[in-house]
């Protein structure tokens, strides 16, 4: 018989196929997919007919598509294994599915080249399921956690203690995995029937089961993730006593009834009255009289429990054959019991004889097991609620509500340290709130100092203490005690730093139990995880929203604030602010950048001091000395603007100095003259203009006026100064940290107007990119500069800061070759600086330039690296040379305390990332030895700043520093 490739072709791939594994086979160039086993599609969700010809990536996770092809078609062509060995998949509905996965490359007979990849589910499923596992990891209670499929994502050692079967049922469905799991087809359908019952209303469900010989009470809890709404099952299992499923099928023994202790009664079917009742059962429900021949229901139940009791009673009614086992849970006495219903059947029915006579009612307590289990579905709501970025205090309402349940009679709370004074969290009682509200923080350490000297985050009781404080009130004449009796635990961080401290209290003095004790100390931990946890957002949330100088509000923080006060359609009526100091600018280029940044440090905080009186929702420093504020109340307008030139108008004693700056503000309304955050600084920018031109403190924004009439009149000014000269170079050089010695310099603009005087690069580059101007001002900096720096050493380089405007020219490029060959400048010697947050708003554009000038030769620096929150695939994608560490960072290196901390985490953190992409590095802004010093011993490459030199004219730059290689 002739040979017939693509038949034997697809004769092996339908052997292929046929795996019980999940597998997929691609062809490694196109990724197409050539065939996939039946096992594959059970386990992704996708109809495994119809994946064949199409391309794999559609069901690979956005994210690692990339990697996914690279690793494939490297394989395919190499047979080089991947570094990587698990990726991740979309289901049908884009939810991701982890998995390990394993390659085999091989030809078919056709002779045509193939990859087979085979799933292996992995246990790592989700960010939710990490914290999962982390925090339920060693409960001795069993518990696993399920999809909305019934895919298990977790299951911890409890439940399966074989950790080679946990990894083989995580990612499968008890079906799936029903062999390894010992279950039966009536289990199986039970649990499936379940899973649907509790996705659809949300109720826990709970039933018994048998697993091999073993009996067991299995419970399912709905959980959701708040993030992306999707539902989650939290299973339970809990072995029932072999002696509570002998009681259940026992008949009624008198003797036996009597002898145990566990409640038993049994009644007339028809009637529901009480035909017997041991002592227990007697015991239990307090009756002093005879209660043989009475209803329950007719008992003087407290109105709070008499519903449990009739919904108990209205089942059997409804279900007069069948077994019942529900809980009963009494409020008022603090009592959990199972009850299990039972209809007995006559031994020999006669003639008209009812099936079911009676009833034999058995109950078990089950407070502790109950307790436990609203505990942990309170713990798992704390644990995903934490994970949606809720504030402390909801995430810690969940705790609470389960500590109380699990603790009747104890009342929880949690005092935390970060502020000076003590901040009280939960439902702690007044009388112990208002005694705490003035503890100062550090007083709380020095104590668990003493208390906990090798901080081993033990329980304490405490009570000699509350007798002396003698805390409460007086009820009805009678003293009634706040607190008798604490046990209070220290919660600490990673590196047993007090975090604050958990507390129990009750109002009496008793004995803690050891149960209380435990408890107390393990929920500790917990609640130390998610303070610390908050605290690190905390954290993240000031360095992203939080201006590092002088503690307000910075622009993007601002803007959020703003847009949550604005972003109701029945907002009231509110006033937005921008501000701005006057002679500020000239104090900065006088005094230095130091003497400024303290003078901003100042107006802010007697800001913050004056403004505390008004209803100010937000305050925030906008960049350089423009600051902006949202008032709750427009008819504040005028009382708030005097109340700023207070604050700013008084002298500012900074370093010895005697200093004195004014302030000009506009005025804007919302919604009169706009409802976004961008509406309203436009018009307030324009009313502030107009009261510098008039010389009043204030100015609220006229419709009617000319709209930014000084931005219109430096537009003007600086065509003039672009033809009349005015606009000059200065070079501020750049060294190396260590030795000193000269690298090169960066061209910095300067525009010295016949009238204005010298008006900042902050004032006009803005207006001259918003006009078109800043092309012609471009083309002025690089022509300049290049023919400046041809005469330097060929070791000396140059930096050059380039706008977005410029880079959005597609001409550019080539505009910036015929400005090199005029210069006869090398290409490599010259550096464009390009700002981070102009990459992160034009992504695509920027990057587009850079690969053109990469091409020519042309370095290009990421400049005030840390500010733009870019992240590592930009910094891949971008191809920069060099990153340069803005000023803030470095401003603070030197600084004691946990801002010099933070600041140089940051800059070694910097200059790993750098050292792992091979870029360089420049520290901008460095004015002190000690900052020098510093970048150094981090192993900082290159600085520049004041230190050095501010920039200089192109002749002095010559003679101080293009001739010399050292600095003195």
């Amino acid at each position: 018989m002739a040979a017939n490739p693509a038949r034997d072709d697809r004769v092996v791939l339908d052997a292929i196929t046929r795996s019980i594994d999940p597998v997929l086979v691609l062809e490694p160039l196109t990724l197409e997919v050539l065939a996939v086993s039946e096992a594959f599609g059970t386990w992704s969700g996708h109809d495994a007919a119809t994946l064949p010809g199409t391309d794999v990536l559609k069901i690979v996770a956005a994210h690692e598509r990339e990697a996914f092809r690279r690793n494939v078609t490297t394989f395919g062509a190499e047979l080089k294994l991947p570094t990587r060995r698990d990726s991740t998949f979309r289901d049908p509905r884009g939810h991701p599915i982890h998995a390990q996965i394993r390659g085999v490359r091989f030809e078919l007979p056709g002779g045509r080249r193939a990859v087979m990849i085979v799933i292996r589910p992995s246990p790592a499923q989700s960010g939710e399921v990490t914290f999962y596992h982390r925090l339920l990891q060693d409960l001795p209670l069993p518990v696993s956690v399920l999809d909305e499929q019934g895919r298990y994502l977790y299951v911890n050692p409890a439940a399966v203690p074989d950790a080679a079967l946990r990894d083989v049922v995580t990612g499968r469905r008890d079906r799936d995995a029903a062999a390894a799991l010992q279950l039966d087809e009536p289990a199986l359908q039970r649990r499936e029937a379940e899973l649907a019952s509790v996705l659809a209303t949300r109720e826990p469900r709970r039933w018994t089961e048998t697993i091999g010989d073993r009996l067991y009470e299995r419970t399912f809890i709905s959980a959701r993730e708040p993030t992306t709404d999707r539902d989650l099952v939290i299973s339970c299992a809990t072995d029932l006593p072999e002696r509570l499923q002998q009681t259940e099928r026992l008949r009624l023994l008198e003797g036996g009834m009597n002898a145990t202790s566990a409640p038993v009664c049994l009644l007339d079917a028809e009637t529901l009255q009480v035909v017997y009742a041991n002592a227990a059962f007697i015991s239990l429900v307090g009756q002093r009289q005879d209660i043989l021949g009475t209803c329950p229901l007719d008992w003087p139940w407290d109105r709070r429990d008499r519903p449990e009791v009739e919904r108990l009673f209205g089942r059997m009614r409804s279900n007069p054959d069948a077994p019942i086992v529900m809980d009963l849970r009494f409020s008022a006495s603090s009592q959990w019991w199972e009850v299990s219903a039972t209809p007995m059947p006559p031994d020999d029915p006669g003639p008209g004889q009812r099936q079911t006579p009676h009833w034999a009612l058995l109950l078990r307590d089950v407070r502790v097991q109950r307790q436990a289990s609203v505990f942990l579905q309170s713990f798992a709501a704390a644990a995903v609620t934490s994970l949606g970025g809720a504030p402390l205090e909801e995430v810690l309402e969940w705790m609470f509500h389960g500590l109380k349940e699990a603790t009747p009679g104890w009342t929880p709370g949690v005092v935390t340290l970060d502020e000076p004074v003590m901040r009280t969290i939960g439902p702690v009682l007044p009388e112990l709130r208002a005694s705490l509200q003035d503890y100062l923080s550090e007083d709380a350490r020095r104590l668990w100092a003493r208390r906990d000297p090798d901080r081993q985050a033990r329980p304490h009781v405490i009570q000699h203490v509350w007798e002396r404080l003698n805390l409460g009130t007086l009820v009805d004449g009678q003293w009634r005690p706040a607190v008798g009796t604490s046990v209070e635990v220290p919660l600490y961080d990673h590196a047993r730093e007090l975090l604050g401290v958990l507390a129990l209290t009750h109002p009496q003095r008793l004995e803690a139990t050891t149960q209380v004790q435990d408890l107390a100390e393990h929920v500790a931990g917990h609640v130390a995880l998610f303070i610390d946890r908050q605290r690190h957002q905390d954290r993240l949330e000031r360095l992203a929203y939080r201006d590092s100088l002088t503690g307000l509000l910075n622009r993007d923080g601002f803007a959020r604030s703003v847009a949550a006060f604005l972003g109701t359609p029945d907002a009231p009526p509110r006033a937005l602010a921008l501000m701005d100091l006057n002679r500020f600018k000239f104090v900065n280029d006088t005094l230095g950048h130091d003497v400024g940044d303290d003078l901003l440090r100042g107006v802010g905080e007697r800001l913050q001091a004056e403004l505390v009186r008004f209803p100010v929702l937000s305050l925030a420093r906008m960049g350089g000395d423009e600051f902006a504020l949202l008032l709750d109340d427009p008819a504040h307008i005028e009382a708030v603007s005097a109340a700023v030139q207070n604050a700013v108008s008084r002298p500012f004693d900074i370093s010895g100095r005697s200093l004195r700056v004014g302030v000009a503000i506009g005025w804007s309304l919302a919604p009169d003259h706009g409802d976004t955050l961008a509406s309203l600084m436009r018009q307030a920018d324009t009313a502030m203009y107009q009261a510098k031109r008039s010389g009043q403190l204030w100015q609220a924004y006229l419709p009617s006026s000319q709209p930014r009439i000084s931005h219109l009149a430096l537009e003007a000014a600086m065509y003039e100064g672009l033809s009349g000269g005015q606009f000059t170079l200065v070079y501020q050089p750049q060294v190396r940290c260590d030795t000193r010695a000269v690298t090169g310099a960066e061209a910095l603009l300067r525009w010295t107007h016949p009238t204005l005087g010298p008006v900042s690069p902050a004032e006009f580059i803005p207006v001259a990119e918003a006009t078109g101007l800043i092309t012609d001002i471009g083309t002025f900096v690089l022509r300049e500069a290049l023919h400046e720096a041809a005469h330097w050493p060929a070791h000396l380089r140059l930096s050059v800061n380039v706008s977005p405007v410029q880079l959005r020219n597609s001409r550019f490029p080539a505009h910036l070759a015929v400005l090199l060959r005029a210069a006869r400048f090398p290409p490599e010697r010259l550096m464009l600086e390009i700002t981070e947050t102009a990459i992160i708003n034009d992504l695509s554009a920027v990057t587009y330039a850079i690969h053109e000038l990469n091409a020519l030769g042309v370095r290009v620096a990421i400049d005030d690296f840390g500010t733009g929150y870019s992240t590592l695939m930009t910094l891949r994608h971008l191809l920069a040379h060099e990153l340069k560490i803005d000023r803030a960072f470095v401003n603070e290196l030197d600084r004691p305390g946990r801002d010099g901390r933070e600041n140089r985490a940051i800059v070694q953190a910097t200059l790993a990332l750098a050292s792992a992409l091979a870029l360089h590095v420049v520290a901008e802004g460095v004015e002190t030895e000690a900052q020098a010093d510093l970048l150094a011993e981090l192993g900082c490459p290159t600085m520049q700043g004041w230190l050095i030199a501010p920039g200089v004219p192109p002749a002095e730059f010559r003679n101080r520093f293009a001739d010399a290689p050292l600095l003195p």
